[in-house]
């Protein structure tokens, strides 16, 4: 998996944090088995357009001035969002040393064009991430799934998965990532209308009388 680097700088804790956010600064924490944890800052621009090329589960090396994190290889394990703005309010950074098992959420890609939906059904992702466990070395930030062979009503779950032996999925086996539903109702009774106008105009308005034959 891809090492991308992150500019990080230390906090002081007397710093207000709501006018740190106004400047377009993200309060985060970076925690350690050996170093403990330290508080810091990142630019909320940066932050963004790094993460706008790369996967957010990607591996980070900071750059820092701070010689306790400079150099680290951490992971994003939370991201805390305003519940009004939808803003980054917080960041949690934790070190992951190359022999130990770290999880992460991997997100998944969808690859080709399925059987189903050329014939009008819809392709419909019930999992955009899937929680993977492993060594550093092996983890994957991306699960690729090739849906071109399902039909309509078919299902991919997460056992049907095969990611090797050094991947361990924390996802329920019965959990299903993906389907290719019915067609729209809408389109399915398209032709409705048509055929009652058809039938209303062969029947007799309500209310009418057929002429009486008298002899």
């Amino acid at each position: 998996m891809e090492i991308i680097n992150l500019n990080v700088e230390a906090r002081k804790k007397e710093n207000n944090l709501k006018t740190l956010r106004k400047q377009g600064i993200i309060p985060g924490v970076v925690y350690g088995k050996k170093m403990g944890s330290l508080i810091i800052l990142l630019n909320y621009k940066e932050f963004l357009k790094t993460f706008a090329k790369h996967s957010i589960s990607s591996f980070i090396n900071i750059v820092s001035k701070e010689d306790d994190v400079n150099g680290k290889t951490v992971v994003i394990k939370e991201i805390q969002k305003d519940p009004v703005t939808d803003n980054i309010i917080h960041i949690d950074l934790h070190e992951i040393s190359m022999d130990e098992k770290i999880e992460i959420e991997a997100a998944v890609h969808f690859t080709g064009k399925p059987e189903g939906v050329k014939l009008g059904g819809i392709l419909e992702p019930l999992m955009r991430h899937i929680a993977i466990k492993g060594y550093p070395k092996d983890i994957i930030d991306t699960i690729n799934i090739d849906v071109s062979a399902l039909k309509i009503g078919d299902i991919i779950h997460v056992r049907d998965l095969n990611l090797g032996e050094n991947i361990e999925i924390m996802a329920e086996e019965d959990a299903a990532i993906v389907t290719v539903a019915e067609p729209t109702v809408e389109e399915v009774s398209a032709a409705a209308p048509a055929a009652e106008s058809e039938t209303a105009a062969a029947a007799p308005a309500a209310g009418s009388t057929q002429p009486s034959q008298k002899g």
